[in-house]
């Protein structure tokens, strides 16, 4: 039976709820993400085979030990496995209660680009040299990423989180530097007109690959620097946009909520709901009923 584990900490928003085994939740031409979900225990066979790509896996929930030909390791919350593509590995639980990470595999192109982003040297197909990343506060950020990704399902959201948690893993081995970026002019400019460029174009195409070629910059090298300079993710903002938006058209307008949702650059009416109620506590209809155009005149004629 299906249960549900998997937050970071007491209180954290729950993950979706999911049998075990591998579930696939987003892929492009550069990277694969799935949620892998463990029921198993101390008393249940080693779990062996072989990586296909090189691949970054964040440990969400439980523990496991792991081996590779990269070293081994007893592997808990937080912590960041690390595997070069044709590696074979060998896992098994130590105790009870099963795990579940996000797993990301990588093209090798795209962690060459992460990588000479970042000034770090890798070796071809080889990229990690180290069985993983422990839990410490330098991956803290890009490991709530993938939480938040893994819990939303975006795909650009997982994107990012696959982004900042290779940056994360290469720093870490390779020598490359996570130092705030001091901002060029240029780089201000490219960031100021691709926030315009949101504004006005919110619910059209705001992929990170599109808002990466207005600013013309490479996907990573503009998530690094738009995070460095206004504080979020790109996909953050541009939620964040629709959102407010939507909440403004709800607040002034007697329109359909699925027109507003469908205007406000959401594919569908259930993911906006969920999203909205996520970002302001309420569904759609009772926002709308709270603060739109009814509750507006109700109050004044209550002051009259």
């Amino acid at each position: 039976m299906a249960r549900n584990f998997g937050n970071l900490a007491a209180g954290a928003p729950a993950l979706p709820i999911r049998s075990s085994g591998r579930h696939l939740l987003g892929h492009d031409g550069t990277f694969c993400a799935r949620d892998v979900v463990c029921h198993a225990g101390a008393h249940s066979p080693r779990f062996e085979g072989e990586y296909s790509h090189s691949c970054i896996s964040v440990l969400l929930a439980g523990t496991f030990h792991t081996r590779t030909g990269l070293g081994e390791v007893l592997a808990g919350p937080g912590t960041l496995l690390l595997a070069n593509a044709s590696t074979a590995y060998e896992n098994r639980h130590v105790d009870d209660g099963g795990d579940r990470s996000i797993v990301f595999d990588y093209e090798e192109a795209q962690l060459d680009e992460v990588g000479h982003s970042l000034g770090v040297r890798l070796h071809g197909a080889r990229p990690f040299g180290r069985v993983c990343i422990p839990a410490s506060t330098a991956s803290a950020d890009a490991v709530v990423l993938a939480h938040e990704a893994l819990r939303s399902g975006d795909v650009e959201a997982l994107r990012e989180a696959a982004l900042a948690v290779a940056s994360v893993a290469l720093i870490a081995q390779g020598g490359g530097t996570n130092a705030v970026l001091e901002p060029s002019s240029r780089q201000l400019h490219q960031v100021a007109q691709t926030v315009r460029y949101v504004e006005a174009h919110s619910d059209e195409d705001c992929s990170l690959d599109t808002l990466a070629a207005h600013a013309g910059l490479s996907s990573f090298h503009f998530l690094r620097v738009f995070r460095a300079m206004t504080g979020q993710t790109p996909r953050q903002f541009v939620i964040a946009t629709r959102m407010r938006g939507a909440a403004i058209a709800l607040r002034s307008t007697r329109r359909r909520i699925t027109d507003i949702a469908l205007d406000a650059g959401f594919g569908d009416l259930s993911h906006f709901t969920v999203s909205f109620a996520r970002v302001f506590g309420l569904s759609p209809r009772n926002y709308r009923k709270r603060y739109g155009l009814g509750a507006q005149v109700a109050s004044r004629s209550a002051r009259e």
